[in-house]
């Protein structure tokens, strides 16, 4: 058995990381097949006949809107826009609330800290460990694209897949850090999971339905997938400041977490 909780945390997820790239690699193969064997262009063509209204495309899509002629595009509108997301959004929120919750819940924190690990390396190694399987999973996304793009011959701006990999990357370990604190601030899984998804849910439709709101516009900016994709990264490339909202909440979520981990009592 592996002492080091960094590692044992991740050895401990390898095979669902391991099932995750399997699903993502599967889906990927579908997409790619897709595009490379269905003639997109004439679906394409009734889609632009239609003119279906901006705020329902940006629904499905993002502000780049439909375009299913392209493998960014197909790749817009089914992977980023929902699933990956979902996916990515609900391993995090559950890797944060297994870093601490689950540890009072099953009783084995104490035994832990009775060791000679003290609470912020505790603390450390377990957000250390939630990021990096995120990233796993992220990256395990970003190389079915390639593979598959690569399989069936398909070109694809790598830089902008990167670009939008990355903002998926940020998006998830916020809502990871955010539910690792939650964890800490109330040592159950309800409120964590409760409380995580109606932010993530609330957040994706109020980005999804600004288009809608002419006078509102600026309601835009307190959802967190504006930052993730309201810059349309994945056409445009990385954007020049949706990063840095990133960077600056998930700064204030780890203190947050390190000062109330100091101050909470685990024996209550």
């Amino acid at each position: 058995m592996l002492k080091n909780i960094f590692l044992k945390s991740l050895w401990d997820s390898k095979l669902t990381l391991l099932y995750i790239f399997i699903t993502y690699f599967l889906v990927c193969l579908l997409i790619m097949y897709v595009v490379s064997e269905l003639p997109l262009r004439e679906i394409q063509f009734i889609f632009d006949r239609v003119e279906l209204p901006k705020a329902i495309t940006a629904f499905f899509s993002g502000p780049g809107g439909i375009n299913i002629t392209t493998v960014e595009g197909i790749l817009n509108t089914d992977m980023f826009s929902i699933f990956a997301p979902l996916v990515s959004i609900g391993f995090a929120v559950y890797y944060g609330f297994s870093s601490i919750c689950q540890e009072e819940e099953k009783r084995t924190i104490d035994i832990i800290l009775s060791s000679q690990i003290s609470r912020s390396s505790f603390l450390t190694q377990k957000l250390a460990s939630m990021s990096i399987k995120v990233l796993l999973i992220v990256a395990s996304l970003l190389m079915s694209i390639i593979l598959n793009s690569y399989i069936f011959s398909l070109s694809l701006n790598l830089i902008n897949v990167i670009s939008i990999c990355s903002y998926l990357f940020f998006i998830a370990t916020t809502f990871g850090y955010f539910s690792v604190l939650l964890g800490i601030l109330f040592g159950k899984s309800g409120p964590i999971y409760g409380i995580s998804s109606t932010l993530a849910i609330s957040s994706y439709l109020i980005f999804s339905i600004e288009p809608f709101l002419n006078n509102f516009s600026f309601i835009k900016y307190i959802s967190i997938f504006y930052y993730y994709k309201g810059g349309d990264p994945l056409n445009q490339g990385f954007h020049s400041w949706h990063w840095v909202i990133f960077m600056l909440l998930n700064i204030f979520l780890i203190t947050s977490c390190y000062y109330l981990w100091e101050k909470r009592d685990i024996h209550q």
